[in-house]
């Protein structure tokens, strides 16, 4: 009502256009929630990277986790790059042109990644490592799921990071069930 009035007192003759909000139906994301130990983390990742051809947007908290991550995949032979805060924009931006074209499936990222950009076609989002917020949850989780697409969100929980996934479901008012990381999955 406010923008109305205004309108109506600063212009000549205002036209209000209507925009219909839904156009496109709400993102298909199923969110997997898994309690698993520290040290069993690297190994479900590996797991659940074989299982999908990508593209896949793995998020980390810090830089120096992202990091430390993407290297320790690229040992294993994964295609992956990383992507954070500390790199040039000129180097974000061949990371991202490496990851849109398919030439990297496999992205390792902080929050940076977790809005604003243009990134089609993700198949998986896995929070390696939780957010701090209930908001950053959800912007990670949009990356996937786009454009009337199936897209699937897989969360670590820790014991450590307990407390936290509590506050982040009752932010959001919703509760997602959390399993057990099965053991046999990863030779552990």
């Amino acid at each position: 009502d406010w923008v109305k009035k205004t309108a109506h007192k600063q212009m000549r003759d205002p036209q209000t256009v209507s925009v219909d909000r839904d156009v496109q139906a709400p993102p298909e994301i199923d969110h997997i929630a898994y309690d698993i130990d520290k040290a069993q983390k690297l190994d479900a990742l590996r797991t659940l990277l074989d299982r999908n051809g990508g593209p896949i947007l793995v998020f980390g908290r810090t830089k120096h986790g992202v990091k430390k991550l993407a290297k320790q995949l690229a040992g294993f032979d994964y295609p992956v790059d990383a992507l954070h805060g500390n790199l040039s924009q000129n180097a974000r931006e061949r990371v991202m042109e490496r990851f849109r074209s398919g030439k990297v499936p496999i992205l390792v990222a902080t929050n940076v990644a977790a809005r604003g950009l243009d990134i089609q076609g993700i198949d998986q989002v896995i929070n390696f490592d939780l957010p701090d917020s209930e908001l950053l949850f959800t912007h990670r989780a949009g990356r996937t799921g786009r454009m009337g697409r199936h897209g699937e969100a897989i969360t670590f929980i820790t014991p450590e990071d307990s407390k936290k996934w509590r506050e982040i479901e009752r932010a959001l008012g919703r509760r997602f069930p959390l399993q057990a990381w099965p053991r046999s999955q990863n030779g552990s």
